[in-house]
């Protein structure tokens, strides 16, 4: 334990889960150390108390070796002490390597779900299939589409160990497949590619619930998954606290719950074609609003 916030699990005597279990989505960010250097996988939720330690401060009380911050994905719940990092590693995708101007990196309102932009110095670039050597000690990287598009995902294949961020995790908030960049097809056939590569006793660590969890899970998002690209889920439409007032379809069974957008897939429904007729609806809706307010209404005439 750091302090009131944080509740550190060492899963290993070089590995460890950085908890916050305060916070609204029960975070989990990680510590991985080599012989060389160390990775944080993820900057936190950005609920800390005032006056707790950042990620970084939590880091360095269990390791003296460099570190270096990869970011599981832009959301703002694993994004909010980068800036105290030295830099970001980010994964290689076009629209990112694109987006780095002079060495820096900015996360729009609309890839990190918040009100602000952030602007963070980037150190390295990570692809797809790299493996990243920590000094005896190697992970290979997986950017899979699906939760997002950069989801990133570090296998540790020696001590068969996956880090998962949102692609895949366990917690009662079910998996959220509705953000912009949400792809169900996509996720559904990364889902299937991280059951190729790993095996019956690889142990997951996802970044929110509960951190440690089996393949098994990964099996039933897979046979979920199938169900919805194939036509054959049963939706229901709920609220989601994430983003309350919104209807959006859940399809579940007994354990897992997979939420996306209402009515069609996410890739059209932040299309901006969908948001162009959702903002034509909206502002005729207002006008015919104003209109018949506007209406003269008789007065009701009654008989003596």
């Amino acid at each position: 334990m750091i302090d009131e916030w944080y509740a550190i699990e060492a899963i290993d005597t070089q590995t460890f889960a950085i908890n916050e279990p305060k916070s609204s989505q029960y975070n989990t960010s990680y510590l991985i150390v080599g012989d060389a250097r160390a990775i944080v996988f993820d900057a936190g939720s950005g609920e800390r108390l005032p006056g707790s330690r950042s990620m970084r401060e939590v880091a360095e009380q269990y390791t003296d070796k460099p570190i270096t911050l990869i970011l599981s994905h832009f959301h703002y719940d694993h994004i909010y002490d980068a800036a105290t990092f030295d830099g970001i590693t980010l994964i290689d995708r076009p629209e990112i390597r694109t987006s780095i101007k002079n060495g820096v990196f900015t996360i729009s309102p609309w890839e990190s779900l918040d009100t602000e932009r952030r602007s963070l110095k980037v150190t390295s670039i990570i692809a797809d299939g790299d493996v990243i050597d920590l000094g005896g000690r190697k992970l290979d990287v997986l950017n899979l589409p699906g939760h997002t598009t950069e989801s990133t995902v570090l296998f540790d294949r020696v001590r068969n160990q996956v880090f998962a961020g949102d692609f895949i995790y366990r917690h009662l908030g079910g998996i959220i497949a509705f953000a912009p960049g949400s792809d169900l097809v996509a996720y559904k056939a990364n889902s299937t590619r991280l059951l190729q590569v790993t095996n019956p006793d690889t142990l997951f660590f996802g970044a929110h619930g509960v951190p440690r969890f089996g393949r098994d899970w990964l099996t039933l998002l897979d046979s979920e998954l199938e169900k919805i690209v194939r036509g054959e889920a049963e939706y229901q439409y709920v609220a989601h606290y994430l983003a309350p007032g919104i209807p959006w379809r859940v399809h579940q069974n007994d354990e897992m719950s997979i939420y996306t957008t209402p009515l069609v897939d996410p890739q059209l429904f932040w299309s901006k074609w969908m948001l162009l007729m959702l903002a034509t609806v909206f502002i005729l809706s207002l006008y015919l609003l104003h209109r018949i307010a506007r209406l003269p209404f008789a007065p009701v005439q009654r008989d003596e």
